[in-house]
Parts: structure tokens; C-alpha cells; sequence
């Protein structure tokens, strides 16, 4: 309790002094203020090396600073993604689509001024596939040549006859774009400045080590729980050194305290953690008309995921034992009855900014999406139903009971959001109403993340950007311990076998049939109860120009935001 009183105390001190800079760097000079954008955000990001990171808003800014393969861009009237040259100016696939050759740039340097080549790709690959650095993205690497204990044979897989060439092989057929996504999302460190760290440490000592860009941007400052402090790196190639000299984010969890640096100026950008909240849009527009909204749609959605493991179990001595509460399908489905989620979007964001949603997929996939699916509409009476059919029945203080186990759990959500808070509060009154006893904790997003990841939580209210079709295919498998998305422990293994054939060619009809057995699934079994996609809506001073903010990412073309 000491501790969590000198944590506060200690972010409310650095929060004065932050506040304190900011508004002697209003006083600053009109110069000053056209060299610096700043961005208040929610939380701290978890690591700025793509080896090690999970939060989106950290791969967002790794973006920047690391040279992907290639850059995803996004059309809206045809809802498709598209990848446009980067790093790799040209590729080419074999007939087969077992082996891909990327030719890259030349001129790509990091920031010390060493090339950017094939072997660092190669090299980095290593890593991400090495146990002791436990990377999220880690099995983006299982469809390369494989060795006999299923590991990628990065040796043979991945080829560097080069600087500029780099070829990778599949031990199977592979869809281009499936390639395309997950080896986009493997950015490469520097190999010069890697090979100074045993594996073991580079999770250890992340914060010491340095991080090299070769990106439109580079870390001048990283203070902890504070701030991140960008500059313009100037011998970048990827594509050009940024426009702004400098981007500042700071790190603000309370959202009235953000929303109101927005509106005195003391911040440029408000982004991630929902954004603004829909019901402050009128306010801000009779009080600030100088805050422009811009909403990002059909990229993340929230849901409650359901631990369906005994999560001691697994982690005293990695036995899959089904979750008392939560490893039962039929409770499940009752719990998603159980909840109001109209009643969420209707007290929180408008039914204009949400859609209630019963799988994973994003909205944005209208060609695929199943519409004949079970709704599951808020019906407590047939969750009940379903509750009783599981064996649970009242006890004499009310709350459903089985086998002498109480239905009583700790609901666990990231301190910040306040969409989330007021979703909580809901779904821990119809939970109510049903027999449920549901108890909210409320975690710092860092803890929050790493409980999750350490299967910690039985239920937990998290959010998730699922913008691409290819993403979808990591979220699940029943290889759990290697899919940190997949954090409610689903197994299934009709749903492997689909997510397998989907990561091949297939012709248009047979991958549809295979997304909409994808969508079935999901929503027969519901491994979380998906709530809804939600429209993020960021808010930015009418200063700040030339920005794209789209399903991909707000941060997709920060490089070329300016200051008008």
C-alpha cells in the first residue's frame, strides 16, 4: 500500500514538473512552436525494440524508427490493403509460393551510418525465433523451412547472397500477402550493435541498450512514465528524414487531465486509449473549435476475455486444465447473453461510433463477413437457462453455486480508459442480475499486460487493433504459450487447421467459405465475449496538417505531419 501511495505521489510530482516544462515551452518562442509537435498518450510504452514489444502503440512508433520490408496502405472503398515498396524496393514470388526475394535499397542506413542489409534481417530473425527473448511475433517464423524439432531453420530458410538480396523459404505454399503482413511486422535491429548482447540479455538489459533507428525518426530521450522525446533523423531513406524536428509524447493516464492539455494548447495530439470520448464532441466543438476530430474505424474492438485454463496449473507445471468458471463453451455463450452491449454503446460512445460484433473480424471485411451468425442479443433469461443446463443454481445468498464453487471472479481492466470503466460497471450490474458475482480491479497498463500475458487473470476487459486479415490468423492457436493474442488459452483444433489452409493460395471461393468456418467457430465457442469494434476518435490541434489516420495506424505518416 506504501508503495502505491509513493508511485502516485512520485506521477503526480513528475506530472507537475512535465506540465511545468510544457508551458514554459508555450513561452518559447513562435519558432520553437513550429519545430515540435506534442502527443499526449495514456501509457507508458512497454519496449521501443521490435524484438520485445506486444502494446500497439509501441509497434506504431517502431515503425518509425525501424526499416520494415515494406509499407501497408489502406483503401477504403475497396476495404483492402495493399503493400507499397519501403526497405525492400521490389520482391518477387516463385510460382510455387514457397520462396520470396526482396531486393532491397541501397541507400537505407542506420542512424550511425552503417548500411541497412539482408543480413540484418537475417540476423534479427535469429532472435526473434530464440526462446530466451520469448518475442510476441515469434511464430511469424513457423512457416519458414522448419528442422526437425518444428523450429525455423533460419540457416537454410533465409538467404543473403547480398547486401540487398534477401530470400526466405517456406516449407509450403505461402499467400503473399500473409507473407507480406508477418514479415513486415519482424522489423530488424542493427546486427553491429546486437552482437555485442547475449540473447539472455536482451530482454535483461532493454533498457540499456541503444536504440538505432534508421527510420524518418530517432530517440533523443526516453523517460520512463514521462516521456519520449523524437527528432528528425537526418540520414534516414525510409522514406525521408521527418518534416517536424522534433515529436514529443507524454505519458498522461488520466484522461480529464489529457483532455484538457488539448484544450489549453499544452498538447498538440490526443491519441490511443479510446481517443476522446464521443460524449465530449459537442462541448469541444462549441469550446475549442480549434480541435479537429478524426476517427479511426473498424481497427479495435473490445472484449472480455475468459480465461479457459486453470491458469496456476499452468504456470506450477504447464498442465491444461480447464478453467472452473470459464472453461465450459455453454458459460460462455451465457455470459455474452448476459451482457448488454447496445446499453455500453448507447451510454458511452453512440451507436454511431460502435458495432456490437461476435468474432474477432473487423467490420471493415464486408465481403466475409456471416451475417446469418446468432446475434447472441442481450437475453438474461436464456443465459440463465443456459447457466442451469451447466449445473449452476442459486445459493442461498443468491449467488449461482455448483458443486459447492461460488460464481464469484475478479474482473481486471487497465487504469486510463474511460470507456472501459464505464463498460465494467456494466457488465458488473447484468452479472449481477443473473447470480454472477463479478469484483472490478483496475491495473496500470504495463502490470495489466504482463498479468495477461502470465495468464494471471480469469477475466479481463481488454482491447485489442486486429486491422489486417493476416493478424487475424495470430491472434488464435492452440499453441497458446507461443501466441501472447491468443491470452484466454483458446484451443481448438478444426480452427488450427482453418488458420493453417488460410495462410496458403487459395482461389476466392474456398477462402471465403474458410473465413465465414473461422467466424463459426469464434462465435460458437467464444473464447471472449466480443463486445464491439468501436471508433477511436483522435483529437488533434487544427495546427498539425497533413495527417492520414487510418485502420493501419494513427501514427501511419507521421514522418510528414507538419505544423502550420
Amino acid at each position: 500500500m506504501r508503495q502505491t501511495i509513493f508511485r502516485k505521489i512520485l506521477y503526480a510530482a513528475s506530472l507537475l514538473l512535465l506540465l511545468a516544462g510544457l508551458s514554459a515551452c508555450q513561452q518559447k518562442s513562435d519558432k520553437s512552436r513550429q519545430e515540435q509537435i506534442v502527443v499526449g498518450v495514456s501509457a507508458d510504452f512497454d519496449y521501443l525494440n521490435p524484438l520485445l514489444i506486444q502494446l500497439s502503440m509501441s509497434r506504431e512508433v517502431c515503425t518509425l524508427l525501424y526499416p520494415s520490408l515494406v509499407k501497408p496502405s489502406y483503401d477504403e472503398k475497396k476495404g483492402a490493403i495493399s503493400f507499397l515498396p519501403n526497405t525492400a524496393k521490389s520482391w518477387e514470388f516463385s510460382a510455387d509460393g514457397k520462396e520470396v526475394t526482396f531486393n532491397l535499397r541501397g541507400d537505407a542506413v542506420w542512424e550511425d551510418g552503417k548500411q541497412v542489409t539482408s543480413h540484418d534481417f537475417k540476423y534479427s530473425y535469429a532472435l526473434y525465433k530464440n526462446p530466451k527473448i520469448a518475442s510476441s511475433r515469434q511464430h511469424y517464423l513457423g512457416d519458414l523451412l522448419l528442422l526437425p524439432d518444428g523450429t525455423a531453420d533460419i540457416e537454410h530458410a533465409v538467404e543473403t547472397p547480398s547486401d540487398s538480396t534477401l530470400v526466405l523459404h517456406f516449407s509450403k505454399p505461402m499467400a503473399r500477402d500473409i507473407v507480406l503482413d508477418h514479415f513486415n511486422d519482424l522489423m530488424p535491429v542493427a546486427r553491429h550493435l546486437f552482437k555485442n548482447y547475449a540473447a539472455d540479455e536482451i530482454r535483461t538489459k532493454a533498457a540499456e541498450i541503444p536504440v538505432l533507428s534508421a527510420g524518418p525518426f530517432k530517440i533523443k530521450q526516453w523517460a520512463h512514465q514521462q516521456k519520449l522525446e523524437l527528432v528528425t533523423n537526418p540520414s534516414s531513406r525510409l522514406p525521408q528524414p521527418a518534416t517536424i524536428k522534433k515529436m514529443l509524447f507524454v505519458v498522461v493516464p488520466e484522461y480529464t487531465t489529457r483532455l484538457a492539455m488539448l484544450k489549453s494548447g499544452q498538447i498538440d495530439a490526443m491519441i490511443s486509449a479510446g481517443g476522446i470520448n464521443p460524449k465530449d464532441i459537442n462541448e469541444l466543438a462549441k469550446s475549442s473549435p480549434s480541435i479537429v476530430i478524426k476517427p479511426v474505424k473498424n481497427r479495435f474492438f473490445d472484449s472480455i476475455v475468459w480465461l479457459n485454463i486453470d491458469g496456476e496449473a499452468w504456470r506450477k507445471s504447464r498442465n491444461v486444465v480447464p478453467n472452473a468458471l470459464f472453461g465450459d463453451k455453454v458459460v460462455r455463450q451465457a455470459l455474452t447473453l448476459a451482457i448488454d452491449r447496445q446499453s455500453i454503446i448507447d451510454g458511452f460512445m453512440g451507436p454511431e461510433h460502435a458495432t456490437i460484433v461476435n468474432t474477432s473480424l473487423s467490420p471493415a471485411y464486408r465481403e466475409i463477413a456471416d451475417t446469418s451468425l446468432d446475434p447472441w442479443q442481450y437475453d438474461p433469461r436464456r443465459a440463465n437457462a443456459l447457466l442451469r443446463s451447466a449445473g449452476w443454481t442459486p445459493g442461498p445468498d443468491g449467488i449461482l453455486q455448483k458443486n459447492g464453487k461460488k460464481f464469484s471472479f475478479e474482473l481486471a481492466a487497465p487504469v486510463g480508459n474511460p470507456r472501459r470503466n464505464y463498460a465494467a460497471t456494466i457488465i458488473q450490474q447484468n452479472l449481477r442480475e443473473i447470480g454472477i458475482e463479478c469484483r472490478l480491479k483496475f491495473d496500470e497498463s504495463l502490470i495489466f499486460n504482463k498479468n495477461q500475458n502470465e495468464f494471471r487473470y480469469d477475466a479481463a476487459l481488454s482491447g485489442m487493433a486486429a486491422e489486417t486479415l493476416p493478424f487475424q490468423l495470430i491472434i488464435w492457436g492452440s499453441d497458446f504459450a507461443r501466441r501472447p493474442f491468443n491470452s484466454s488459452a483458446f484451443q481448438h483444433k478444426e480452427l488450427d487447421t482453418i488458420i493453417a489452409e488460410l495462410s496458403r493460395p487459395l482461389p476466392t471461393e474456398r477462402s471465403i467459405a474458410l473465413w465465414k468456418s473461422y467466424q463459426k467457430i469464434l462465435h460458437d465457442e467464444q473464447p471472449r465475449s466480443f463486445l464491439y469494434y468501436y471508433d477511436e476518435l483522435e483529437g488533434f490541434n487544427s495546427r498539425i496538417k497533413n495527417t492520414n489516420i487510418n485502420l493501419i495506424s494513427t501514427l501511419y505518416n507521421a514522418s510528414e505531419w507538419s505544423i502550420q
